[in-house]
C-alpha cells in the first residue's frame, strides 16, 4: 500500500476510523498505522482521536490525472501524456531525464518537489499539495532563436490561465515572475537540453503558489497565494494545471513568440514594470523601466537618460522606491 491511497481517504478532513482506513485498503489496520507515522514526514498535521479514528487538520486538494485532463480541450487530450507523481527532485528535471517524448508534450505534475529550483539555482518551497508544481517538455529542431523568449510567452500564458479561471490583479515582473497583487505568485523556470546539430527539448517549469501558509516557508520577497487573496477557483489545483497547460500550448502554437504584435500587446498588458523605477542587481544601475523590445530584452532609462537593454541571463530586478 502507498500512501498516497492513504491520503485520498483522509483528503476530506474528516475522521476515519482504523477499521474503515482498512477495509477500504484490503490491508491490516497495522499496515494502515504505518503509513499514518510516513505522512508526518510530508509536512502534514494528523490528529488522533481515541477510540474514533484519525483526521487531517486540514483537508487536502489532491491532483488526479482524471480531474486535469478533464480540463483539457478534447483534441488536446491526445497530445498530452500526463505524469502525476506523489513526490520527485524536481518535475523540470524529471522530464529532462526522459529518453524520449511520448506525447507531442509531455507534462510532469507533482504533489512535492524535494529539489524544487527557481531561476539561477534558487531554492523553490514545495511543501506537499499546497501548490501547483507543473513542468512541460515539447521538442523542436529550431536552433536558440527557437527558444527566445520562451520565458516571457510562457509567463502570458500563465497569466492568461489565471485569468481565465476568474482571477483578478494578475501582474508579470520580468523575466520569470508571475504577481498578484504586487506580490509573487508564481515563478517560470525554462530549461533547455540538446546541442546546435540535435533537436532540442524544451522544458517549461511553473511553481504556483495555491493554498500556501506564511507558516510553512520562509521567503525572502513578498509573495502571496490564490488561498491568501480568496481567489482559489472551484475546480482547485487540478483546474489550474489544466488551464496552464492549454494556455501554454496555446500559446506555443498559435499566438506566436517574443517580438511579435500579439505578444507585445499581451505583454504590455501584464508588464508589472512598466514605467517604474527599478535598480538592478549586480550592476551600478538605477532608472525607469519602459517594457521589453523585440528581443524580450528589458529596456531601462538610466537617470542621465541612456537607454540599457537588460537580457533575462544576467540581472534580475526588482521595483525600488521613487
Amino acid at each position: 500500500m502507498h500512501h498516497y491511497s492513504l491520503l485520498q481517504l483522509l483528503a476530506d478532513g474528516r475522521l476515519h476510523s482504523g477499521t474503515e482506513l482498512a477495509e477500504a485498503l484490503g490491508v491490516s489496520r497495522t499496515a494502515v498505522w504505518k503509513q499514518l507515522q510516513h505522512l508526518e514526514s510530508l509536512g502534514l498535521e494528523l490528529e488522533t482521536v481515541r477510540g474514533h479514528g484519525y483526521q487531517l487538520t486540514t483537508p487536502l486538494d489532491l491532483l488526479t490525472q482524471e480531474g486535469i485532463h478533464q480540463v483539457l480541450p478534447v483534441p488536446l487530450r491526445e497530445r498530452v501524456s500526463l505524469d502525476l507523481c506523489t513526490d520527485v527532485d524536481s518535475t523540470n528535471q524529471s522530464l529532462l531525464a526522459l529518453s524520449s517524448l511520448s506525447r507531442d508534450y509531455q507534462v510532469c505534475v507533482a504533489e512535492q518537489q524535494t529539489q524544487g529550483r527557481g531561476r539561477r539555482g534558487r531554492a523553490w518551497d514545495s511543501p506537499f499539495a499546497r501548490n501547483l508544481y507543473l513542468s512541460l517538455a515539447y521538442e523542436t529542431e529550431g536552433a536558440m532563436q527557437a527558444i527566445q523568449g520562451v520565458t516571457l510567452v510562457a509567463g502570458v500564458a500563465v497569466a492568461q490561465a489565471l485569468e481565465s479561471l476568474g482571477i483578478r490583479g494578475v501582474e508579470l515582473k520580468w523575466p520569470n515572475d508571475v504577481w498578484l497583487n504586487g506580490r509573487k505568485l508564481a515563478g517560470i523556470l525554462t530549461e533547455l537540453q540538446g546541442t546546435v546539430q540535435d533537436r532540442f527539448r524544451l522544458v517549461i517549469g511553473v511553481g504556483l503558489n495555491v493554498y500556501m501558509a506564511e507558516s510553512e516557508v520562509a521567503i525572502d520577497q513578498p509573495w502571496t497565494s490564490l488561498a491568501r487573496e480568496k481567489q482559489v477557483p472551484s475546480g482547485g489545483r487540478a483546474q489550474i494545471a489544466g488551464a496552464l497547460i492549454t494556455h501554454m500550448v496555446h500559446w506555443l502554437e498559435e499566438r506566436g513568440g517574443v517580438g511579435s504584435p500579439v505578444f507585445q500587446r499581451a505583454w504590455d498588458r501584464y508588464d508589472a514594470l512598466a514605467d517604474q523605477p527599478v535598480w538592478v542587481h549586480g550592476k551600478s544601475l538605477t532608472g525607469i523601466a519602459h517594457g521589453i523590445d523585440e528581443a524580450g530584452h528589458l529596456r531601462v532609462r538610466d537617470d542621465a537618460g541612456t537607454e540599457e537593454r537588460l537580457s533575462a541571463g544576467e540581472v534580475s530586478i526588482r521595483v525600488r522606491d521613487s
